[in-house]
């Protein structure tokens, strides 16, 4: 009867777990102007940290795949968005000329947060938000606006003057940046970058700032352990 009621359990605990394992879904998210916006949430299946990922603005949301797997895999919620104009999102992209793009962005970016944090399991209270180029960019405003984010990663993203004065004026907002010294596409991107982490007060703030000229993504071929480096910071940071 004992051995009956082990297998009993045993079974029990193998469906719970099932039923609690590690899934994504693909959702439609509806913007402020009537625009079909494309992401993927990603669960770890029990409570835990969010993260929102913005692709750069010649990829989408499938970039972010492996970081994705690996966030999930440490606990974290992960949501990965498609731009407007990009990938299976609906909207003109950069087409309508790029101030216009990074406007109706932030009202995108905003929404699509708002999506994560009201996901059941995710801690809002532990939020992080990261991009590579124009979504770094993005999400740079978007942590100015937000007070709840906690982590920023930026790859070759340059952050405006609103974006620098809240790093430098939010002590508990911790930063990741990362690029390399002549990236074409965002002259001046390194610089932008250490002078930013410098003016965080957060303790664990860092800049990685590499010889080359790869812009985003394209940092992790050539340098192999930055994609670890990043993963396990924002595994700790997201965890406390």
């Amino acid at each position: 009867m004992r051995a009956i009621l082990s297998i009993v359990v045993a079974f029990a605990a193998i469906a719970l777990a099932a039923s609690m394992a590690a899934e994504s879904t693909d959702v439609d998210l509806e913007s402020s102007d009537g625009v079909t916006l494309k992401a993927t949430y990603s669960s770890p299946g029990r409570p835990g940290p969010g993260m929102l990922l913005i692709h750069q603005c010649n990829m989408d949301r499938t970039s972010w795949s492996g970081i994705t797997a690996e966030l999930v895999d440490a606990g974290i919620h992960v949501l990965t968005l498609d731009l407007r104009g990009f990938g299976d999102s609906g909207g003109e992209g950069i087409s309508g000329g790029f101030p216009t793009f990074l406007q109706k962005s932030a009202g995108d970016a905003d929404m699509t947060l708002e999506y994560l944090v009201s996901q059941s399991g995710v801690d809002r209270t532990r939020v992080g938000v990261g991009g590579a180029s124009c979504g770094g960019m993005i999400l740079a405003d978007l942590a100015a606006r937000q007070t709840d984010v906690k982590a920023l990663m930026l790859l070759s993203s340059p952050p405006s003057e609103t974006a620098v004065k809240n790093m430098a004026a939010t002590p508990g907002l911790a930063i990741f940046a990362a690029a390399t010294e002549d990236d074409p596409v965002t002259v001046g991107v390194a610089d932008a970058l250490r002078g930013a982490v410098k003016g965080s007060k957060h303790p664990h703030s860092t800049a990685k700032i590499f010889a080359g000229t790869e812009h985003g993504l394209p940092m992790f071929e050539k340098n192999h352990s930055l994609e670890s480096e990043l993963l396990d910071w924002l595994k700790t940071e997201l965890s406390n």
